[in-house]
């Protein structure tokens, strides 16, 4: 496949570069027959791993710190109003890319926002509020 490639791209230089002369288009075919020599199997032995393995331990004092660790308080978001590609929260305005809390805003819709964090997703919706609070009585035409 490599010499497949190699033909093509040189053909193609060859009608674009008509002035190129014989003894250069020999040159680069000699340049492209050498072999590459890679890097020695002992400098790649020697080399650090390029991935970070992170392990998480718990190490437990005592059982009230290991309970305290392990409780996360919630902060409870609610979604009042959407307008003009912005979000109205928590008695706040904020727009996309936006951060609220340990969440960001990635997405304002017509009746919905998505945050993302760590530690997953959560959607915002707006709630239908009940217009029964007061009622019309039509009058006769």
């Amino acid at each position: 496949m490599k010499k497949i490639t190699i033909m093509a791209l040189l053909s193609v230089s060859l009608l674009s570069a008509s002035s190129l002369s014989h003894d250069e288009i020999t040159n680069m075919i000699s340049k492209i027959k050498e072999e590459r020599v890679g890097i020695a199997l002992s400098k790649l032995e020697n080399t650090s791993n390029p991935f970070i393995i992170i392990k998480k331990e718990k190490a437990v004092q005592s059982v009230e710190k290991a309970v305290e660790a392990e409780v996360r308080q919630e902060v409870e978001y609610k979604l009042h109003a959407i307008l003009n590609h912005a979000a109205f929260i928590n008695g706040k305005w904020y727009k996309r890319g936006d951060k609220l809390g340990v969440y960001q805003i990635v997405y304002i819709g017509k009746k919905s926002v998505d945050l993302t964090s760590e530690f997953g997703k959560k959607t915002l919706s707006i709630k239908k509020r009940n217009n029964k609070l007061f009622k019309l009585n039509k009058g006769k035409k």
